[in-house]
């Protein structure tokens, strides 16, 4: 190939994808991408580019250098620019200028290279940047060779649009343009790098190219493209403003991943009298595993210093307010022993009495939940302690029984879980007083993160699972019924062993629902019939068993059930379905399954999402109450006014005062309710006790029943008085309730009962959080004005507010007197 003709050729390329009318063109290079001889390219590629100029066409080649970022230095001769060899080439020629800029700078020549030589140096992608002229311009940008994702001039639509992934910093450095260094105060809107975040501006440029605003043509093996910034502009706007990720791989994650690092810190005391290092160091890695990107803070009192930190009200401990709190002797650091077999009978009374009277005056200063590790043998030794420690749970259990919030975790059972390596190793003990091994330090932060986690309602209350080397071995659609493998046998075994799993997590409360892409005639024929299920279709509150992508039949799934996503585990042997669900539906839990099926069932076993904790009777019922919401959902759909589907249920409000027989019921709904939580403030039994008694507050406990279900305490309701104006503290309501018209029947009830006490207004507020979209309406639905603050609303209490007629409300305030 000759040189003139190679030169023809890429003028020809470039000129079929430059618009007549073009006077600005944006020129994106990676020669990479050609298969053509390197010798005499350099000649070629500046006499085309040279043409163009020479047609009237102004050419601007990025010249990024990010150095300047780091060295706060710039020159506008000597930085070198990031952007490919041809950028370089370019700035040889003595007709070529550079736009002055110390990181988004252009090599320019033609017409307009003096207006963009003169744009503003101390800001990116805002008004009065080559960014803007090169829209006022409506510049053709073109790559050749290029990835669109090199395209800057994207950047500035992420700053219009003031996207959530990017941030503004400054920069102070020195800058060269030419007439010698001078001070530069520099602003750029930059990426998040907690994020850990790439973009992928993909979809912008699909979306051009597949309504043809995309010029193409092929040169040398590769592509030449353009597009227009007055396009680029338009479709930008519009997809941001549908999505503002958009331009993210993964958006979901990152979307996810951002509103985790907006949280408010974990925050979780360790407290013991010995070394806590190891344990802290698996609390803080078992912390990133269950939490992602979520702030986590871990408070570990010093070596001895457990003791001055409860009592000294100015300690670090005191004022660390704990969401939850473990307390992590040993039998032996009770005793202040090396082992159980010194001869410690005489003192262990006295002992155990002085240490749960320590915890129970750290339960003191607390309302959040405070469990104490039980004593088990864990040391080899010269003599039977099952009787000494025997002792010791009983005389510690004794002196911790006055304390609701104080709960103790068997540590017999933990031990049982943990890995290879000793309980205590000697060494790490003799050397550093390190009371526990590594393993069983992994093993005590998995129980204690399952504990925190059900304290915050972060656990699973419904597991998704699939059913092909899931739930059994082997395919049934290929294999038949009579194929798949379930039962005593291997490898059917190990498939059963995990089925038996999921069904104690159903007794306790843990609802299931099954996600196949099978035949589902064929699917629910294995689950009825064959011999060795342990689960059978009862067993499940859901069923979607086709071909739709998994993440589409979570999300029905949980929206059916009214389950928030972050409360749903999802099981499958496929590890690119998991990725799937992990990549649209991040807050989704889904655990790395092993390979190997025998350890399925001590994966989900040990995993500390599926802890259950405090087990209630409405937990147990949870399964029955999911299916009452599914025939909930099918009556709905054969009406058309909502009142008379309201009224077809026969739905009941049971309002009763806060009592010894439902407080544990309204302080779990407290800790758990996030979707229907208009402030989410977690009231612990204490305090919701505390505010039943006092004289400018009430506690209201809502119980629902319908023609589906049996009465249960499904909401709270929370309030303070100041003279003759009454405040919504929180109102919550369990997501199974929501849709049936309890949610503003209870407002209305409440607006009667108010005025006829001779109460004159009423205050709502919604604080909102990442998951309690549902709520946020409620106040205003009700007819309530806006307040100044945000989020605040207020009814003035006159004119009719009674219930509405297809609810029936008994008021058992007056009738019920065991109070708690």
């Amino acid at each position: 190939m000759g040189g003139t003709s190679r030169r023809d050729e890429l003028y020809a390329a470039l000129r079929s994808v430059i618009d007549p009318a073009d006077r600005l063109v944006v020129l994106h290079s990676s020669l990479f991408a050609f298969r053509t001889p390197i010798e005499g390219l350099r000649g070629d590629l500046l006499a085309a580019l040279r043409a163009l100029v020479a047609d009237g066409v102004t050419l601007a080649l990025p010249a990024v250098t990010f150095e300047f970022c780091r060295t706060k230095e710039y020159h506008h001769r000597r930085s070198v620019p990031n952007t490919g060899v041809l950028v370089e080439w370019f700035l040889d020629l003595p007709e070529v200028r550079r736009t002055p800029h110390p990181v988004y700078s252009f090599a320019v020549a033609g017409p307009l290279a003096e207006e963009l030589t003169a744009c503003r140096s101390d800001t990116a992608f805002g008004a009065d940047t080559v960014f803007e002229v090169f829209e006022r311009e409506a510049a053709r940008i073109v790559t050749l060779g290029a990835s669109w994702n090199s395209c800057t001039q994207v950047h500035r639509y992420e700053e219009l649009a003031e996207v959530p992934y990017r941030h503004t910093m400054k920069v102070t450095g020195t800058a060269d343009f030419g007439a010698g260094p001078a001070g530069l105060d520099l602003t750029m809107i930059v990426r998040d790098t907690a994020l850990d975040s790439t973009l992928d501006f993909a979809p912008v440029f699909d979306r051009l190219r597949d309504t043809g605003l995309m010029a193409r043509a092929g040169l040398w093996g590769a592509a030449v493209e353009s597009v227009s910034t007055t396009d680029l502009a338009r479709v930008c706007d519009a997809m941001l403003t549908d999505d503002p990720w958009v331009l993210l791989r993964e958006p979901r994650v990152i979307e996810h991943r951002a509103r985790q690092l907006a949280r408010e810190p974990v925050r979780l005391a360790l407290l013991g009298s010995r070394n806590q290092e190891i344990l802290a160091t698996e609390m803080s890695a078992e912390g990133r595993r269950v939490l992602g990107h979520e702030p986590c803070a871990l408070h570990a009192p010093e070596y001895g210093m457990l003791a001055r930190e409860i009592h000294d009200p100015a300690s670090a401990l005191r004022g660390f307010d704990a969401h939850a709190s473990f307390f992590t002797d040993r039998l032996e650091d009770v005793l202040a022993v090396d082992g159980l077999d010194e001869g410690v009978d005489d003192r262990l009374p006295d002992a155990v009495e002085h240490y749960a009277g320590l915890v129970s005056a750290y339960a003191a200063t607390t309302d959040r939940p405070v469990f104490v590790l039980s004593f088990a043998p864990l040391q080899p030794s010269t003599v039977d302690t099952s009787g000494i420690v025997a002792d010791a749970n009983r005389l510690l259990r004794e002196g911790l029984g006055g304390h609701e919030h104080v709960h103790v975790v068997d540590l017999a059972e933990v031990v049982a879980r943990a890995g290879g390596g000793p309980l205590v190793d000697a060494r790490l003990w003799q050397v550093g007083r390190i009371p526990y091994g590594v393993a069983l330090s992994a093993a005590l932060a998995r129980r204690f993160w399952g504990l925190a986690l059900s304290v915050l309602g972060r656990t699973a209350r419904v597991v998704v699972t699939d059913l092909d080397n899931t739930l059994w071995h082997g395919v049934v659609g290929e294999d038949g019924i009579e194929g798949i493998q379930v039962g005593t046998d291997h490898p059917g075994n190990a498939h059963r062993k995990l089925q038996l799993v999921l069904k104690s997590l159903r007794e306790q409360g843990v609802a299931l629902a099954v996600c196949s892409k099978n035949d589902e005639d064929l699917a629910l024929r294995a689950i009825r019939q064959h011999s060795g299920m342990a689960l059978r279709e009862d067993d499940f509150v859901a069923l979607e068993i086709g071909w739709r992508p998994k993440p589409e039949a979570i999300a029905d799934i949980a929206a059916r059930l009214n389950v928030g996503l972050a409360n749903v585990l999802f099981l499958d042997d496929n590890p690119v379905e998991r990725a799937r669900v992990r990549e649209f539906l991040p807050q989704v839990i889904v655990p790395e399954l092993p390979e190997d099926p025998a350890d399925y069932a001590h994966t989900l076993l040990d995993s500390p999402f599926v802890t259950v904790f405090n087990v209630t009777d409405a937990d147990r019922r949870r399964t029955e109450q999911y299916r009452a919401r599914e025939k909930v959902e099918r009556q709905r759909r054969g009406y058309e006014r909502i009142e008379d589907f309201y009224a077809s249920l026969g739905t009941e409000l049971h309002i009763s005062p806060l009592t010894d027989g439902n407080v544990a019921r309204a302080a779990q709904l407290c800790a758990k309710t996030n979707q229907f939580n208009t402030t989410t403030r977690r009231h612990s039994r204490a305090e919701l006790r505390r505010l039943a008694a006092a004289p400018d507050s009430d506690v209201l406990v809502l119980g629902v029943a319908d023609r589906f279900s049996a009465r249960e305490e499904l909401g709270v309701v929370v309030l303070t008085h100041d003279g003759t104006e009454t405040t919504v503290d929180c109102y919550l309501l369990s997501c199974r309730v929501l849709g049936r018209g309890v949610e503003t029947g209870a407002l209305r009830w409440l607006a009667a009962r108010l005025a006829a006490d001779g109460r004159t207004r009423l205050h709502g507020l919604v604080l909102p959080t990442e998951r309690n979209a549902p709520c946020r309406t409620v106040f205003a639905d009700e007819g309530y004005t806006p307040g100044d603050a945000d989020g605040s609303w207020h009814l003035d209490l006159i004119g009719d507010h009674s219930a509405p007629s297809w609810l029936r409300v008994v008021d058992h305030t007056d009738a019920e007197t065991d109070h708690a």
